[in-house]
């Protein structure tokens, strides 16, 4: 070796030294600051410290355990130090992804525990599910904003579970809602799910547009899309040029839409049926779109059970299209859904954990033949059957109409929600004869009254629906058309054992019906679930108290059940008259 390259190494290890020795005066400058009581030194000297931890680890524990000594928050310290660089490990990369999030939003979580981020920047709110994609992304790009470069997915999957344990456990319970959410004040809000993050607030005074504040909390599933900027003022009348429902379903429609923003009532079903090319879809997906707009408007019911709640959790709307049938699950399910209920399946990758999902969402189904067959389905349910249509447009045509007309068809519905809030208090109905859904009836009602007709209109529509329902649901049971065919050859009805009673009946039996109870006590549990059905187009059934010869029941014609009656302020309650000035709305009449 040379007698320069000698040199040249000489120059570099003195060169070493001197720096070594200069970066462990600096480290002793920062102990003799934090011992004279400034405790903020050593966050000013994070890159000096940072150089002589990698110079000389031991040196530095020795002078971190001193630095503890003097009252310095040395797990900040580690933090302040920690390395994120590419050279970084996941969990260092996790740990800075984590501190990044705590400095920029609030962690929080729900009453069932869901965490949550609350982000306030640019002036706007904003609420994001911990694991949701629109978190993961905003804290990814966070990252890549201050360090230049994107996190890796194991550190970020670490960061997203160390959060969430943060919202659960740290942070302050607080509820979040989907789309509507009623406050303490008797006020209903409404998301507009725009880029402001901006809401209505409706009362009976009239509604408002918020943005964050005072405003509940509200999220948002990726498949949610906006709704328009209302205008105040405006005409509903738009609406009827765009859907094809018949005049006199109209109130039922509008008293739909305005139980849509009630979270706080059951929910009923709007059944859409009608002809190929009467517009089922368009008018459903246009009804669907006023309140709660989605990616998808329209869905074909899913063969799962399970997945008609998932679908749920993620929109205010249930939407389906183009059915053909339901079985009895699938409707149970949908009586569940409509008035509120919880749903509870396996946690994925767990073999004990239960994951419960609790809703109660607004239904609407369409299809060319009647799909709600189950009784317990029907008394949910608004049938509205769609005429012939006699003059077409173009879907173009039609989608731009519904786009220009938005703003104030929404406009126009809020008013008409403020409106029927301020009615609804005088709206009284005979508890004795009421229909199931007596939240809607007496909802339905308020809205009649706002749009002119007279007090007992909307229910005595209501009920007739109903009435026709019952003869639907009756002609799709083998049985219940068994029993009529029975009463039609019996007018007195029949009293005798249930045994008696099946012979009887299997004269009446449809030939080659697969479904047919077997034996006395099937035909029993049938009658039972027939009984409420019955029961409204005036025919009794009765169970006496069993006896050793077996099961005696009694079978009668009985005044059909009437129309609730209906008051308004100082009105009586009593049954209404047949004939009004105002005519009842023909609900769910067949137009053919």
């Amino acid at each position: 070796m040379s007698y320069k390259s000698l040199e040249t190494i000489a120059a570099l290890v003195d060169g070493a030294v001197k720096s070594a020795a200069s970066v462990q005066d600096q480290a002793r400058a920062v102990l003799a600051a934090a011992q004279s009581g400034d405790v903020g030194a050593p966050f000013d000297a994070l890159d000096q410290l940072k150089a002589f931890r990698d110079a000389d680890l031991a040196g530095w524990m020795r002078l971190r355990d001193e630095l503890k000594r003097t009252r310095v928050q040395v797990t900040e310290l580690d933090r302040a130090m920690r390395d994120t660089s590419e050279s970084a490990g996941p969990e260092a990369i996790a740990d800075a992804l984590v501190e990044l999030a705590r400095s920029r939003a609030e962690f929080i979580h729900d009453p069932d525990g869901e965490p949550y981020a609350v982000i306030h920047e640019g002036g706007v709110r904003r609420c994001l599910h911990i694991f949701s994609k629109a978190f993961s992304e905003w804290l990814s790009f966070c990252f890549y904003d201050e360090q230049d470069r994107a996190p890796n997915d194991q550190a970020l999957k670490s960061a997203l579970t160390n959060l969430a344990g943060l919202a659960k456990f740290r942070g302050a319970e607080l509820a979040v809602h989907l789309r509507i959410a009623k406050t303490d004040d008797g006020a209903y809000w409404l998301d507009l799910a725009d880029d402001a993050w901006r809401c209505v607030r409706i009362d009976r005074h009239g509604w408002s547009l918020h943005a964050g504040g005072n405003a509940p909390l509200f999220t948002r599933p990726a498949s949610m899309r906006p709704l328009p900027e209302p205008v105040a003022g405006g005409d509903l009348s738009a609406l009827w040029r765009l859907v094809n429902i018949p005049e006199p379903e109209r109130v039922a429609i509008l008293a739909f839409l305005l139980e849509c923003l009630r979270p706080d009532t059951p929910n009923v079903v709007l059944e859409l049926v009608g002809e190929q090319g009467s517009a089922k879809s368009s008018s459903h997906a246009m009804l669907r779109r006023l309140v709660d707009p989605n990616q998808a408007d329209l869905r074909a019911m899913p063969r799962q059970i399970e997945d008609i709640w998932v679908q749920a959790r993620s929109s205010l709307v249930v939407s389906f299209e183009n059915m053909s049938g339901m079985s009895w699950q699938m409707q149970d399910a949908l009586c569940q859904l409509a008035t509120g209920a919880g749903y509870s399946t396996r946690t994925l990758f767990t073999t004990a954990e239960e994951t419960v999902i609790q809703l109660k969402r607004p239904i609407i189904l369409n299809g060319i033949a009647v799909v709600v067959t189950a009784q317990d389905l029907l008394d949910r349910s608004v049938h509205v059957a769609l005429p012939r249509i006699k003059s077409r447009l173009t879907a173009g045509e039609v989608e731009a109409a519904f786009s220009a007309a938005w703003p104030a068809l929404l406009g126009g519905l809020l008013d008409l929600f403020s409106r029927t809030l301020a009615v609804l208090p005088s709206v009284e109905i005979d508890r004795a004869s009421a229909p199931r859904m007596i939240d809607f009836a007496i909802l339905g009602e308020a809205v009649g009254r706002v749009q002119g007709h007279q007090p007992g209109a909307f229910l005595a529509g209501y009920m007739a629906m109903r009435t026709a329902g019952v003869h639907r649901t009756l002609d799709a049971s083998p049985v219940g058309a068994a029993l009529l065919a029975l009463l039609d050859d019996r007018p007195s009805g029949f009293s005798g054992l249930q045994k008696h009673l099946h012979d009887e009946l299997e004269r009446y039996r449809p030939p080659g019906e697969p479904i047919w109870p077997r034996n006395a006590r099937a035909l029993s549990d049938a009658m039972r679930r027939l009984a409420p059905a019955l029961r409204m187009i005036g025919i009794e059934v009765v169970e006496l108290p069993r006896t050793k010869h077996g099961q005696p029941v009694t079978i009668r014609r009985v005044p059909a059940a009437g129309v609730a009656g209906v008051a308004g302020v100082g009105g009586s309650g009593q049954q209404l008259p047949e004939e009004k000035n105002s005519p009842a709305p023909a609900f769910g009449r067949e137009v053919l």
